[in-house]
């Protein structure tokens, strides 16, 4: 029987043997931990930006695995964390009214699973689309994936992710709908600052036009993200890949459904608790009014989409 550990809920988690799985895979030693959490959290005081925010240890400890132990990544990530997330209120604040609404829906158009059980130290995650793409808003469904996020950020452990991407349903007017500048800014807050590793991101269920979502994406994502994208044409592909045990039940798997999944999501986040944290995390942002370097320009961050084609 796995022993998991004490203040973990539900949605997430996680054993003792998972967790030190992560360590030795990054080569974060417990000997050194706590010194090294002080040295960053000594350094994030002293930053005229960053010292009215809070932050806390076991933060700074899911950040020191990601950058696999190194104090200076770890500074680097965290100084990104909080400058973007500063810097994209539509995705960070907006949850504040969207979770004052309790009998409010937040999952419609898009629906979601994070997996419970860690696979082999790797969190996988689930993403589905509804048939109508006038519903499809970028800014909502990148509000709740960093929603999310922020709760494994929270009580999650683990090293690298795993995404399975269910293109049924998607068509170009899907594409079209897509904000770049909302895009940019979460791949900004995913990739450049929360940094955790995908293993591979697997496509199911996808259209003819699949093709032109990867070269889409190419304009916002690092070339070997796009290498670790693999389109499977049968369920039984994705398996090779995925254990049965580990995927709900739509994909052949032995979970709850999509849609299971994706309600019990949507009531655990309105749990008072959870609610509670989920909006103090709107907290750790930066004032990029007090960083001592040069002011941060947004613009060179979202970059110019004067053009956007999808050949």
């Amino acid at each position: 029987m796995m022993m998991y550990l004490d203040g973990q809920i539900n949605l997430l988690l996680y054993t003792e043997e998972d967790k030190q799985v992560v360590k030795k895979e990054v080569g974060l030693k417990d000997s050194v931990l706590e010194e090294d959490i002080d040295a960053v959290l000594e350094w994030f005081k002293k930053e005229p930006h960053l010292a009215e925010a809070p932050i806390e240890r076991h933060l700074i400890e899911k950040f020191l695995v990601v950058a696999k132990g190194s104090r200076e990544k770890t500074k680097k990530r965290i100084d990104n964390f909080y400058k973007y997330r500063a810097l994209a209120p539509e995705l960070i604040q907006s949850r504040i009214d969207a979770l004052a609404k309790p009998d409010q829906k937040l999952w419609t158009f898009f629906r979601q699973a994070i997996i419970p059980k860690l696979y082999d130290g790797k969190r996988i995650t689930v993403v589905g689309f509804s048939s109508d793409a006038s519903a499809f808003d970028t800014e909502v469904m990148y509000r709740n994936i960093i929603l999310t996020v922020d709760l494994r950020l929270k009580y999650d452990y683990m090293f690298s992710d795993i995404w399975i991407v269910d293109l049924n349903n998607t068509g170009l007017g899907h594409l079209l709908r897509v904000n770049p500048i909302i895009l940019q800014k979460a791949v900004n807050l995913y990739q450049e600052s929360v940094g955790i590793r995908v293993k591979h991101i697997h496509c199911v269920n996808a259209p003819v036009f699949g093709h032109h979502v990867v070269n889409f994406m190419k304009k916002f994502v690092k070339a070997k993200m796009i290498d670790r994208v693999i389109i499977h044409d049968t369920m039984e592909s994705l398996h090779k890949y995925v254990p049965k045990e580990y995927l709900p039940k739509d994909y052949g798997g032995d979970m709850p459904s999509l849609i299971e999944f994706t309600e019990s999501l949507n009531r655990d986040v309105f749990n008072e608790k959870i609610k509670g944290e989920l909006i103090d995390y709107c907290k750790l942002v930066s004032d990029e009014s007090k960083r001592p370097r040069e002011k941060y320009d947004e613009d060179c961050m979202v970059g110019s989409f004067k053009k956007l084609d999808f050949d």
